[in-house]
């Protein structure tokens, strides 16, 4: 142990690391042999623009998905389905009219068209 304190106090005031001769000046030149004197050029990607747009695109479409998720699932009822749970099934203006045309459409068919069926099959039975 006492060895290697002694060596340790010899070398207290000297730098122990030392640079070989002529690195220094031989240093430069090595360097610059070494450096290519014509770079590649790289080639730069041209990116288009649905490439760009893409990931918008696929954002936009889970957006959406979810939205409809939503509408469907979380809330199903139409304004018809919880106007018959709630016991007062209230017809429209445009409701009440499409029931009256309906009703003069069956008026009609009874009157014209079921008649005429009638009177042939009665006559194809004799």
């Amino acid at each position: 142990m006492e060895a290697k304190q002694s060596k340790l106090e010899k070398l207290k005031g000297q730098n122990p690391f030392r640079v070989p001769e002529g690195y220094m000046e031989a240093l430069t030149s090595q360097i610059m042999s070494r450096i290519p004197d014509n770079e590649p050029q790289k080639e730069t990607k041209v990116i288009s623009l649905g490439e760009r747009l893409r990931p918008l695109l696929y954002l936009a479409a889970v957006f959406i998905g979810l939205i409809f998720l939503f509408k469907v699932f979380i809330n199903p009822a139409t304004p018809k389905d919880d106007a018959l749970q709630n016991g007062s099934a209230q017809m429209q203006a445009s409701d009440a009219e499409t029931v009256a045309d309906d009703e003069e459409f069956l008026e009609y068919m009874q009157q014209h068209y079921y008649s005429d069926l009638l009177a042939e099959s009665l006559e194809n039975i004799d």
